[in-house]
């Protein structure tokens, strides 16, 4: 079973989404643009929701794309 790439969760009224690449420094393929387009898509779409935090795993926000 593969590692989900981007995980959700909710804090109360916040949507916490993380970039979950660390090895990688979070660096963007075409899945985790994917994923990550449909949280926040959820998290836009939930009436509950009024804030995003969007952030990365380990040591690095976002390394850029994965070449």
């Amino acid at each position: 079973m593969s590692e989900q790439s981007v995980l959700y969760q909710l804090h109360g009224k916040t949507a916490l989404i993380t970039l979950n690449r660390p090895k990688q420094l979070n660096s963007l393929t075409g899945d985790l643009v994917s994923e990550l387009l449909k949280c926040l898509n959820n998290a836009e779409t939930d009436p509950a929701v009024r804030a995003v935090v969007l952030t990365g795993a380990g040591r690095a926000f976002c390394a850029g794309g994965d070449l």
